[in-house]
Formats: C-alpha cells, sequence, structure tokens
C-alpha cells in the first residue's frame, strides 16, 4: 500500500453525508496523517480510484445506482491493490458473506463503527502506518 511516511488515502463511500462525516472523523481522530476523500455513489467512487488511487475504502452496500457489491467487484478487478472494508446498517451474516466473495477484506455494520472500525482499519495497514498504542 503505502510506505511509513507517505500519505495514505482513505475514501468514504456512502450516499448519506452525516455517515460520511462520522467516519471520516472518527478516522481523522486516530489517523490524523490520513488524507481523507469522500464520494456519495459508486460511479463517484470508480472516479476517485481512476484520478486519486486510494489506498483503503469504506464502502457502504445500498448506494444509489451501482450498489457497493458491484463496486467492489469492479475496483478490485481494476485495481487489485485497494483494500476495501464494506459496511452497511445491517449487520447481517449475508451481507457479510457477500461483501467478502466480493473481495472486500472486511465488513463493519454502521453501528459498530465506533468500536470497530478503527481496529479493522490500523489491522490492514502495513507495517509503520499505524499510530503507536498510548
Amino acid at each position: 500500500m503505502c510506505s511509513p511516511g507517505a500519505t495514505f488515502t482513505l475514501l468514504v463511500v456512502d450516499d448519506h453525508a452525516g455517515v460520511r462525516q462520522t467516519v471520516m472523523a472518527l478516522v481523522s481522530t486516530e489517523f490524523p496523517h490520513f488524507r481523507l476523500l469522500e464520494a456519495e455513489c459508486a460511479e463517484d467512487a470508480l472516479t476517485l480510484c481512476e484520478t486519486e488511487q486510494p489506498d483503503l475504502i469504506v464502502l457502504d452496500i445500498t448506494l444509489p445506482g451501482m450498489d457497493g457489491f458491484e463496486a467492489t467487484r469492479r475496483i478490485k478487478a481494476a485495481w487489485p491493490r485497494i483494500v476495501i472494508v464494506m459496511h452497511s446498517s445491517s449487520d447481517m451474516p449475508v451481507y457479510r458473506d457477500a461483501s467478502l466473495a466480493a473481495g472486500a477484506a472486511a465488513f463493519v455494520g454502521k453501528g459498530r463503527n465506533s468500536r470497530t472500525l478503527l481496529p479493522i482499519i490500523a489491522g490492514l495497514l502495513p507495517a509503520g502506518s499505524a499510530p503507536a498504542s498510548p
């Protein structure tokens, strides 16, 4: 992904601005060195993948137009190095399984973002990119 000291780019894709802002606030608190991008639909996410080459994407499943599963398949086909964490308000095993089958590295229920998302992101970072534990 990126080497220590390099800029790590995270893209948050959700059709609800409040969810995007919440995720970005959580991430910026724990990882202040990240460059954060946002998109409200899968089509915009694909464009940002082309132009900005994010390292990691937090991607909602339910989006207008193309859903997160299809977006994940397309992103992984075109940019296999991009890591995707799917998230949904429906924290059901069927969504978790479908997310992983589409190529996501992990699935997080939106209700568990504050407890689960940051450790998952930290675990997906290359060595030396995560902040030291206090």
